[in-house]
């Protein structure tokens, strides 16, 4: 079984080896770690694969047409969190998010006044110098938003990382559970979702049967006291995966968006997004730090309880085809 000890260390592996995930390089190292932890779980090489496509590399282990699938991302993302970091605490996380792209583009907007007054005063001798200037100005804010890795990602998503690995150790003590499952994790998730789409695609065309197989994925799981149970669009297993977490003891909200809590999810007909969050001044809820610097809080204890009522979960559904 997979116990503290071995959780612990697996953390601290990845915290001081391979926290960030942003290239290539550190990338397909961080899969060949996570290989032989897999292996390391009872995993046989030939249960471990590499679905590889134009939109990244995904590491799948376990049938490609198992009846669930636990999945996180493993790739990390930019230093852009920093934006809407001075909101979250008091707006929560859509306000924010919003409140820093209105930030954004007064930015490039006061830029383009700026330019205008050295216009009419001489400095500028030409308004295309202007629109140069301003364009400059959106290269940069797009570079410092989009182009420099965050250092540390202990919450996202190296959290989502240690829950599926969590939720494969105990299901490799379960024949049965592990029959049931694969575990995925993801690349792309921080570049407009592209390596589960491939995937999600790929596991269409490849067992169409299983297209609407229910997804769980983990993200952002190391840090925060309410429970956020996420779909874009409202089903059956986002209803009841919500309520066996409130069984369990979790403070769970239910939450119905198709753009804050975006996560690989989105690309399967019944995926659904797990996330620990807290509590802003106003009510609503945000997720801690993330995309920030700041992002150095992975509470293993709750990952690991986590990881338990994901099995438990599974476990009802199994119960539940068999009586069936």
């Amino acid at each position: 079984m997979y116990d503290v000890k071995e959780i612990q260390a697996t953390a601290q592996t990845i915290f001081e080896k391979y926290e960030t995930r942003f290239g290539r390089r550190e990338k397909d190292a961080f899969l060949e770690f996570c290989s032989s932890r897999f292996k390391g779980l009872g995993y046989a090489e030939d249960e471990i694969s590499i679905h590889k496509s134009a939109l990244g590399k995904n590491l799948v282990v376990g049938p490609i047409d198992a009846d669930i699938l636990v999945t996180a991302h493993y790739d990390t993302p930019a230093h852009n969190g920093y934006i809407a970091l001075p909101f979250v605490r008091i707006f929560g996380q859509a306000l924010s998010t919003l409140l820093g792209a209105v930030i954004l583009l007064v930015i490039f907007f006061l830029s383009g006044v700026a330019g205008g007054v050295l216009y009419g005063i001489g400095v500028i001798p030409s308004l295309y110098l202007i629109h140069i200037v301003n364009y400059i100005v959106l290269a940069l804010l797009v570079a410092l938003v989009f182009l420099f890795k965050n250092k540390h990602n202990r919450n996202d998503n190296t959290s989502g990382v240690l829950g599926v690995l969590a939720v494969a150790a105990l299901a490799a003590q379960n024949p049965g559970l592990k029959k049931k499952c694969a575990f995925v994790l993801f690349d792309n998730e921080e570049k407009m979702l592209w390596g589960s789409y491939a995937f999600a695609a790929h596991r269409r065309k490849t067992c169409p049967k299983k297209s609407g197989s229910p997804v769980i994925n983990l993200d952002c799981i190391g840090d925060g006291d309410v429970l956020a149970v996420a779909s874009p669009k409202k089903h059956e297993v986002w209803d009841k995966l919500a309520e066996h977490f409130r069984e369990d003891g979790f403070e769970t909200e239910k939450k119905h968006s198709m753009l804050i809590y975006m996560s690989d999810h989105a690309n399967f007909s019944r995926g659904v997004m797990v996330s620990f969050a807290r509590r802003s001044r106003l009510g609503p809820l945000y997720l801690p730090n993330v995309h920030t610097r700041r992002d150095t809080v992975c509470d293993l204890d709750l990952i690991e309880r986590l990881g338990g009522s994901v099995c438990r979960f599974v476990e009802k559904i199994q119960e539940g085809e068999n009586n069936g």
